[in-house]
């Protein structure tokens, strides 16, 4: 894009440009995404179905659980590169301006001292190596590189919760043991598959340990960097338009579907979208309001089932689609609560009992605020709230199944996890005694 933005464009120029971001974004990005998900997934699936036939146990048993975990991958590098500048923060005397400066000050006030400007520095390094990177994968998200504020509040997170004062980076601390657990899990797994089966049975073990890895490592390639640059991209192209009185700033191009931003870059000058635009982002700004208000809220599934727990058991389930059994809606709770005296049901995303205060939190910025040996209660996870997992001790979705990010993680962290509550974050609040059994997903509310 810089040596096409050097080369003095035209509009048939921004033209096909976006063109070509639109066959990779539609084409080429995807088909890759998906290739990796589903053959690595259904992997995990099938072994799954393999260990019900055989042994009686499915995913969410510890033995399954411990074959399939303590994989290093490049997202967990990433992250530990942050908890190291957290940590060199501190080391450098800088804690306080982490602590009690405001977020968007934060990277002034670094130059203010001679240790600052040296961490500065060093965090400069960083973003140009990891700054290609977006909280999520929208194309109007920022990356890094253009609101280092994002990477900045993960340091702040750190330095805040005391993280960033222990003498190792909290995942590499369990990883040893999670790779002894792992490998004693295989050999005992294999010990009871029949000679002949040994074989084949080891290689699906093989593929579905890359589900775990791939789950978390596709998010970095796929979404979060590849978005960082298409975004980037379609932004210059906003600015193209902007520029001959198209739209009204170069971010309404978000506003405007493929088709509409085809016919703009085609005579630009002629092409007065702003009324679309303007109309657009009033609705979504007002559902972006709506949300902060009122949390998450789904349209209703349309489904010949009588309910939604329904459609996943009878239509679900027997897809076998692995993408939406063990990630987007994740199984159901087998037991009902009331069965075994519990507040709340949800599914094992990795086993172990913990007991203390509740923390509710709906966005990620909001991390901060949790303490260590609370537990999470959040609508989800993403890579942006691995740090959460270092500190909690048990996290509770209120969806997600065993391959959900929450999951994956909780068990790389050996934090007791459960998914797929639906309830948690309208059930539970900040401040309540709350005991977690994640082995049989179970969560009383104490007090």
């Amino acid at each position: 894009m810089k040596t096409f933005l050097a080369d003095r464009p035209k509009n048939y120029d921004y033209l096909h440009y976006h063109w070509e971001l639109e066959r990779f974004i539609i084409q080429t990005h995807w088909e890759l995404h998906f290739l990796g998900m589903q053959s690595s997934y259904s992997a995990w699936l099938l072994l799954e179905e393999e260990c019900k036939r055989r042994f009686g146990i499915d995913d969410k048993a510890p033995d399954f659980q411990d074959m399939l975990r303590g994989f290093d991958n490049e997202i967990y590098r990433v992250d530990g590169e942050i908890w190291s500048l957290a940590k060199e923060a501190v080391d450098m005397g800088l804690g306080l301006v982490f602590k009690e400066r405001p977020l968007k000050e934060i990277y002034a006030t670094l130059n203010e001292t001679a240790a600052g400007r040296e961490w500065k520095k060093k965090f400069d390094k960083f973003l140009e190596e990891r700054g290609w990177r977006t909280i999520g994968f929208d194309l109007c998200d920022l990356s890094w590189l253009e609101d280092p504020t994002i990477p900045l509040g993960k340091i702040v997170t750190s330095v805040v919760t005391g993280e960033a004062e222990k003498e190792q980076f909290p995942l590499q601390k369990v990883r040893s043991e999670l790779e002894r657990r792992r490998e004693e899990a295989v050999r005992r797994m294999l010990d009871r598959v029949p000679e002949a089966d040994r074989e084949w049975f080891r290689s699906l073990i093989g593929l579905a340990q890359k589900a775990s890895s791939y789950s978390e490592e596709h998010d970095l390639f796929f979404e979060m960097t590849f978005f960082a640059i298409a975004g980037w991209g379609y932004r210059k192209i906003g600015e193209w338009l902007a520029k001959n009185g198209c739209i009204d700033r170069p971010e309404d191009i978000f506003m405007l579907n493929g088709r509409e931003i085809e016919n703009a870059l085609m005579v630009p000058f002629k092409s007065d979208m702003r009324w679309i635009a303007r109309r657009r982002r009033k609705r979504w700004e007002y559902l972006r309001e709506r949300f902060a208000k009122q949390g998450e809220f789904r349209q209703p599934v349309y489904t010949v089932r009588g309910d939604i727990q329904q459609a996943v058991l009878e239509d679900l389930l027997p897809s076998m689609d692995p993408i939406c059994i063990k990630i987007v809606v994740g199984e159901l709770p087998q037991i009902k609560p009331e069965e075994i005296g519990a507040d709340i049901m949800g599914i094992c995303g990795c086993p172990g009992e913990a007991e203390g205060y509740a923390r509710v939190i709906t966005e990620y910025t909001q991390l901060k605020d949790l303490r260590p040996g609370e537990i999470l209660v959040c609508p989800q996870t993403g890579p942006e709230w691995t740090v959460a997992f270092g500190i909690a001790s048990a996290v509770v979705t209120d969806r997600g199944g065993t391959l959900s990010h929450a999951a994956i993680i909780g068990r790389e962290f050996n934090v007791p996890t459960v998914v797929n509550t639906f309830v948690g974050t309208s059930k539970i609040r900040t401040g309540q005694k709350v005991r977690v059994d994640a082995g049989t997903g179970a969560i009383y509310i104490r007090g």
